[in-house]
């Protein structure tokens, strides 16, 4: 079923223009809906928080569908006296170089990536270093900082989040 488009009384919300989730029953849902003309501009926060991983951070939230998301994210360096001087959107950048003999490489990675699904936000830290040395290699993950909001309403950026 595709979403459905309602502009009038709903028994349980008033007048206004609707439109449902896809395979929701406009009239009837008791679920978020893709449009709500009540809400006016604004999106209803459903949770929102703050951390630090090395690794991954998985953000319960057991909605039963993807929701809209914000996340962004700060390097250990961007944190002074606890704030963050600087935040990114979520985003993976890397970059492989070789010295001028050949014999040692570098690869860099930067960044994070995110997944929501339709009961977690996952933040993967995608920070990290790696040497390969004519006789030795040597790797470091450096920590990120992120902050995040889930929304109510239906995932409509494929994944990308506001």
């Amino acid at each position: 079923m595709a979403n459905r488009v309602l502009i009038g009384n709903r028994a349980t919300g008033g007048f206004g223009l609707y439109v449902s989730q896809s395979g929701d029953d406009v009239l009837t849902t008791t679920s978020a809906m893709q449009f709500d003309s009540r809400m006016g501009s604004g999106l209803i926060v459903h949770s929102y928080g703050q951390g630090s991983t090395g690794g991954l951070a998985t953000i319960t939230h057991s909605l039963g569908y993807a929701p809209l998301f914000a996340v962004r994210w700060s390097d250990e360096d961007d944190i002074v006296s606890g704030v963050a001087t600087k935040a990114y959107t979520p985003a993976k950048y890397v970059e492989e170089t070789e010295d001028y003999y050949g014999d040692n490489y570098y690869t860099f990675e930067s960044g994070i990536t995110v997944a929501v699904t339709s009961t977690t936000l996952t933040i993967r830290n995608e920070q990290l270093y790696l040497g390969e040395h004519a006789n030795s290699n040597s790797s470091y993950k450096r920590d990120i900082y992120y902050a995040y909001v889930i929304f109510h309403q239906a995932d409509y950026t494929g994944g990308r989040g506001l």
